[in-house]
């Protein structure tokens, strides 16, 4: 439940400051304004509490996801992974441009693999724990599929996502 209320503060916090900042010379693009609130609010605080529920609650944690041994290495090595994306979200209100390509490339990665793993737990051991088959499972697929989203139109409006002229790309030289 907590990610939903993240998500949620997220996309109230970027309403506000578009409201607030919109009519301003210069001023970011909504699509911006949302996606740096998606990625640092919804990405980078989501999962820095997901590392956090595994780190200190793991037993609980595994029992809600629908694991009965809780307290396995893979608790700390998934909040690892949570806190390397939640530190990287945390980042992209600093770094913009191909540094929110990379995060959302490995956001999706995990998210997403997380997501058919929550399918596949829920097919082939009829795992219908809240944790396996709840918010976990949808956000898994919304989060990183509305950051997608933002990325995109963010590059096709020649916003925050597109790297500053002169900076390294990935195109290569002779």
């Amino acid at each position: 439940m907590q990610v939903v209320v993240v998500a949620a503060i997220a996309l109230i916090g970027a309403m506000v400051q578009w409201s607030m900042r919109h009519r301003e010379p210069g001023a970011a693009t909504a699509v911006d304004i949302f996606l740096v609130w998606w990625l640092a609010v919804a990405v980078g605080v989501g999962t820095a509490l997901g590392a956090a529920a595994h780190l200190f609650d793991g037993p609980a944690t595994a029992e809600m996801i629908g694991y009965t041994r809780g307290n396995g290495g893979f608790q700390f090595e998934n909040a690892m992974g949570d806190l390397s994306i939640g530190i990287a979200g945390l980042m992209c209100i600093r770094f913009r441009g191909d540094f929110w390509l990379a995060v959302i490339v490995v956001l999706s990665v995990q998210f997403y693999g997380d997501g058919a793993g929550h399918i596949y737990y829920w097919l082939a051991e009829d795992n219908t724990k809240p944790g396996n088959i709840g918010p976990p499972l949808w956000l898994d697929f919304v989060i990183p599929t509305v950051a997608w989203g933002l990325y995109c139109a963010s590059r096709r409006r020649n916003g925050d996502a597109v790297p500053p002229a002169g900076r390294w790309t990935s195109r290569r030289s002779g």
